[in-house]
């Protein structure tokens, strides 16, 4: 190892002795790009670096002038117009001066190569006397720092650019999730102002429930550096809240740590209504379509049941099923002495009422319900009310014609027994009395046979017009021979014909005529035949010494035949029927009251054919009957 003394005087061994040459050495060396300056302005010498700096080499025109004195940096014309010659002269009158950075371009010098951005140091170089006899220019090349300066620029003018030109509202957030910069589209959006906006004061905009939320998002995204994706109501400007679709993206350092949060929220609240629609019609759809299968499933219930009874305990239990009713009434009209007509009494607050018509519109009940669980009827409660009470109105007339079919079909079996031994009947008197015919020649015998034999045949011809008679009401086929007649008599001839039955059962037997001279238009035949039927019904169905009254009076433009009698009198059961074919009281075992139960329903189609009207009256069983026909007078 060399002592230090030897060291030194190696290392001044390497150093040139002179100091003008050592001076131009480190001036030629130099990193820095350097340029000396007379005081005139003119260019005294350049290094290497200012050659490769500028780009002007040994052998250029350009060199040559500036080396040769033609070129003067004090009027050179860029500089001039950038103001740096007035610098300049500041460091050849003797001042150290920052020149600021000048965009030069030596292409307006004829010379290749581009604009440079270029800054200066000018220092003056002064002899003893402090005269400045030289400056030195000391360039700085910042060409890549302006460009890189100048890109994030446009960068950050683009960023505002796009902020401002769309519709969404673009933020950026500290690694916190603090707001350190202006939003002036989150503005524009919410109406804050940007004091308001900023660190957190942003969460004021968010609807308070959305709040909690959006922040537990908010924090799990910032510990996993995932990005950021919800969506939550915001309040616009004019107050109301808007659905909106926030997306936030992690910005990494070098190092990976999160330097800040790029992020943009999107307007979805019409999307996002139109989806809620969308569900809500989805689920009305979906009940209404479990409704309507509830509803199928209680028409098939309903039609199932065959009577009334049962039909509304199958309704009831439905209606409590489908639309959640504590109770349920079903009424119908004669259960409770309400009219079949008029409007509904007024529901009890929570309740509901529908009527129960039939095909033709008129009320046969109504149905009632009450006590929602989970709250009041709604305007679909009562649609689907409506439908079963409609399809329970078509179960009850179904059910009443299929109880009427039944009664009729029970009525046409008995009446069918009773037909055969009416028939037969009359047959035992008149085989007796023919055999007594072939055994006894005697003339009283003959005579006595005779009498039977006339009088079941008799009886026979009668039950047989009747029949005829039946068959011609279920045609339509009876044919009224009109003409005007005194109902004095009509009255007479009835009360001729039944005047045997009356007086075989004893009765007490008065008629009252309170209409001289009453005449009708009609047929006098079937006229008499509906007198003698009501007669004959008091006279079979009033027990032996019994009272029948015959009236006639005048009502009006028409006259009343009424027959009144103190008999068995007719049930609230029987009243409404007994003029129906077929219908007859509780027969005894001796058969004291017979017939074909065919008369009544001949005198109401008599009656009718004749524009009259007839009424059946009595109190109950054993309170007799009045049965009253009104016919229009002539």
């Amino acid at each position: 190892m060399l002592p230090t003394a030897d060291i030194a005087a190696a290392a001044g061994a390497a150093l040139p002795a002179n100091p003008q040459q050592r001076f131009r050495e480190l001036f030629e060396q130099s990193p820095v790009s350097l340029q000396i300056l007379d005081p005139q302005g003119y260019t005294v010498s350049v290094n290497k670096a200012w050659e490769q700096l500028w780009h002007i080499f040994d052998g250029s025109e350009l060199k040559r002038q500036i080396m040769e004195r033609e070129y003067n940096v004090l009027y050179d014309p860029q500089l001039v117009a950038a103001g740096i010659a007035a610098y300049l002269r500041r460091a050849i009158e003797g001042e150290s001066v920052e020149i600021p950075a000048i965009h030069y371009d030596t292409a307006a010098l004829g010379q290749p190569g581009r604009a440079r951005w270029v800054t200066a140091r000018a220092h003056p170089i002064k002899d003893s006397a402090g005269q400045v006899v030289e400056v030195m220019l000391m360039h700085e090349d910042i060409t890549a720092r302006v460009e890189a300066e100048t890109a994030l620029r446009e960068r950050e003018e683009r960023f505002r650019s796009l902020a401002m030109a769309t519709s969404q509202m673009i933020w950026t957030h500290t690694p916190d999730g603090g707001i350190v910069e202006d939003s002036p589209s989150w503005r524009a959006f919410t109406g804050q102002t940007q004091a308001e906006l900023m660190e957190h004061g942003y969460f004021g905009a968010l609807h308070p429930d959305d709040r909690a939320r959006t922040e537990q998002v908010w924090t799990a995204c910032v510990a996993s550096r995932s990005v950021y994706e919800t969506t939550y109501r915001l309040r616009r400007a004019d107050g109301m809240y808007r659905w909106t679709a926030a997306k936030g993206i992690p910005v990494l350092d070098a190092g990976g740590a999160v330097r800040e949060w790029v992020g943009a929220n999107r307007d979805i609240h019409d999307s996002v209504m139109e989806q809620e629609g969308l569900a809500q019609r989805l689920d009305r759809e979906q009940r209404q379509s479990a409704l309507l299968a509830k509803v199928a499933s209680a028409s098939r219930t309903l039609h199932a049941a065959l009577s009334s009874d049962a039909l509304a305990e199958a309704l009831a239990q439905e209606v409590r099923a489908i639309l959640g009713a504590a109770q349920v009434e079903v009424t119908l009209a004669g259960q409770d002495g309400q009219a079949s007509a008029g409007a509904l009494p007024p529901c009890a607050p929570g309740s509901l009422a529908v009527p129960l018509s039939d095909r033709s519109g008129r009320r046969i009940g109504v149905i009632r319900v009450a006590d929602k669980a989970g709250g009041a009827f709604d305007a679909q409660d009562e649609a689907i009310l409506v439908q079963l009470a409609a399809i329970a109105a078509t179960g009850f007339e179904n059910a009443q014609l299929y109880g009427s079919l039944r009664e009729q079909d029970r009525r046409k079996d008995e009446f069918l027994a009773m037909l055969a031994h009416e028939l037969r009947n009359p047959l035992a008197p008149i085989a007796s009395a023919a055999e007594v015919l072939k055994l006894v020649a005697c003339p009283d015998r003959i005579r006595v046979s005779s009498e039977v034999i006339g009088r079941q045949v008799r009886h026979m011809t009668a039950l047989v017009n009747d029949l005829l008679d039946v068959s011609r009401v279920t045609r339509g086929l009876i044919k009224l021979d009109r003409a005007i007649v005194d109902i004095a008599s009509i009255v007479d001839s009835a009360v001729e014909q039944a005047r045997p039955l009356v007086a075989l059962r004893g009765h007490a037997f008065t008629v009252e005529m309170q209409a001289p001279g009453a005449r009708v238009d009609g047929d006098a035949t079937r006229l008499v035949q509906v007198i003698a039927n009501l007669l004959n019904n008091a006279a079979k169905y009033t027990p032996r010494g019994g009272s029948i009254v015959l009236r006639v009076a005048r009502m009006d433009a028409r006259v009343a035949l009424s027959v009144t009698d103190d008999g068995i009198g007719i049930g609230p059961e029987l009243l409404p029927q007994v003029f129906d074919l077929f219908t007859q009281a509780e027969r005894t075992p001796d058969r004291s009251q017979g017939g074909l139960g065919i008369g009544l329903a001949l005198v109401r189609t008599m009656v009718a054919l004749h524009g009259g009207e007839v009424r059946a009256e009595s109190d109950g069983a054993g309170s007799g009957s009045t049965f009253t026909v009104w016919l229009p007078l002539a």
